[in-house]
Formats: structure tokens, C-alpha cells, sequence
């Protein structure tokens, strides 16, 4: 499994729709995080197409989550955007999942740690940073 920068951008805006209490621009998130704009629609026009993001028109219009942050978990995100998130290529024909039991394992493993919540992944994450303190 490959996290791209395709995931990483797209965990990072669904964390700043988590966040917000209002409709938020791609443009804002872009900027905020020096992603290009371009690139950052295409991840979210996925998001939406996988019911994870909502969308409004108009000059007030912008993004918002389509479920609330502990409906969403990390990996719906992921896979929504990175797809298949296995550690081995199970359309390999040589894949035998009896065989590669130790690999099935694995799989399950990563899938069950990446179902912490949105809402728990940014509060995770917020409590990481919280605790960094550097003193000089």
C-alpha cells in the first residue's frame, strides 16, 4: 500500500471541511496548504462522487463534508481516492489468498487501524501537535 499525495491532499481537505462550520472554497484549502488548485479539484470532485463531500454553487458556495466527521473513516477516504489499498496486487493471477494468509493478515490489520473516524483522526492529531514543545 502507497499513500500518494493524491491521499495525503485529500485527507488534509477532508480535515479542513471537518473543521469548518461554514462552506469552504478548494481555493482556501489550496492556498492554506500550497496545493494547486487544479489538482485539489480533481481530489475533490472524487470525494464527491464517493458521497464523502457535498457541494453548493454560487458566490457563497463551497464544500462541506456530505456525512458528519464520525461517519467518515480514514480509510473510506483513502480508498475513495487511492483505490484498492492491499500491500499485494490481488489481480495478479498468481495470487493465492490461502497461501498468502500471512498477507491477507496484514491487509486486515492496515484496514482496521484506518477506520479511526475523521473526527478522531483530527483530534488525534491536534493532540500530537498540542503535545510538541520546543525550548530553547
Amino acid at each position: 500500500m502507497k499513500v500518494t499525495s493524491k491521499g495525503r491532499y485529500g485527507i488534509i481537505a477532508m480535515m479542513e471541511l471537518y473543521q469548518s462550520s461554514r462552506l469552504v472554497k478548494n481555493r482556501e484549502i489550496a492556498e492554506k496548504h500550497n496545493i494547486s488548485v487544479k489538482y485539489l479539484e480533481q481530489i475533490i470532485n472524487i470525494l464527491k462522487k464517493n458521497q464523502l463531500v457535498k457541494s453548493a454553487r454560487g458566490a457563497d458556495g463551497g464544500y462541506t463534508l456530505a456525512l458528519p466527521g464520525n461517519k467518515i473513516t480514514i480509510y473510506q477516504i483513502l480508498e475513495a481516492l487511492e483505490g484498492d489499498l492491499s500491500v499485494m496486487d490481488k489481480s495478479d493471477k498468481n495470487w493465492n489468498q490461502n497461501a498468502d494468509c500471512f498477507w491477507q493478515e496484514i491487509d486486515n490489520q492496515i484496514k482496521e487501524y484506518l477506520k479511526i473516524s475523521l473526527e478522531d483522526f483530527v483530534k488525534k492529531c491536534k493532540q500530537n501537535s498540542e503535545e510538541l514543545m520546543y525550548f530553547i
